[in-house]
């Protein structure tokens, strides 16, 4: 792995490595790259200096849980993120489709199914942990079955929903091979500003410690989703375009929703 990591080390640019890198070479250049990309983004040392008054934080957190939601839909019957990308492979012809598609159709029955966190066997889902935290901050459950997208929520949605929905299914699983591997670092940097600006007791943060801690599964199941198809290079440009899309939807929500933390 050492010869491996030392290789992806002297691409300099994302083109070089989509022509030069193939199979697991390209997954571990990529993952590196998307977290590297995530470490170094304006809005994620934002969120972690940021001093921010209570009310602000409610806000900013309310509508972060909106988006979280997208993933696997809720309100209204939104399909969500990870059945536009289901229904999308679902109707490729392309044999090398089928892997992903399974990995993708059982991480939605994992996620319908709940998690057990460390302190116990209990199972509990991600909304579950989310409106745990939002009550901890002072949200009643009226408020928060209330609350409506906003503007960059809305956009942030709208966006990725079309990714996963229109484009080609490699640039799918592209875009949600890099929201996998993002979520840890833009969770830890959202975990940092709660730290740093409320009194909320560790057990509060749970939806974001738990998954931070799963950092090394989301790069997994990234590695799965992509370990089948990166090796022509006209599906390494699809998947990068899902790559950029995603990071690029992503920090423009991020710059948006900042400026309910300000002021």
């Amino acid at each position: 792995m050492n010869e491996l990591t030392d290789n992806t080390n002297t691409v300099n640019n994302p083109e070089q490595a989509v022509a030069e890198f193939v199979g697991e070479q390209f997954i571990e250049w990529l993952m590196d790259h998307i977290g590297q990309q995530m470490l170094v983004m304006p809005e994620i040392l934002i969120l972690k200096t940021a001093k921010v008054r209570p009310e602000k934080i409610k806000k900013f957190i309310l509508q972060r849980f909106l988006a979280a939601e997208a993933f696997l839909g809720s309100r209204e019957g939104d399909p969500g993120f990870l059945r536009f990308a289901i229904a999308n492979l679902s109707e490729s012809d392309d044999p090398t489709a089928e892997s992903a598609l399974e990995i993708l159709e059982q991480k939605r029955l994992e996620e319908l199914a709940g998690r057990k966190i460390e302190r116990g066997t209990v199972t509990i889902t991600g909304r579950e942990l989310w409106l745990k935290l939002l009550m901890a901050l002072g949200l009643s459950s009226e408020e928060i079955e209330r609350a409506e997208a906003k503007e960059p929520t809305r956009n942030y949605i709208a966006e990725l929903s079309e990714v996963y929905s229109t484009s080609e299914w490699q640039t799918a699983v592209g875009a949600l091979a890099a929201l996998e591997r993002a979520i840890p670092e833009e969770y830890r940097a959202i975990l940092t500003m709660l730290q740093n600006n409320t009194s909320l007791n560790v057990k509060d943060f749970e939806i974001f410690t738990v998954d931070i801690g799963s950092g090394t599964k989301y790069k997994a199941n990234a590695d799965h989703i992509l370990d089948k198809i990166v090796f022509d290079h006209e599906t390494k440009l699809l998947v990068w375009e899902g790559v950029k899309r995603q990071m690029e939807i992503r920090k423009e929500f991020l710059a948006s929703l900042i400026k309910y933390l300000e002021g």
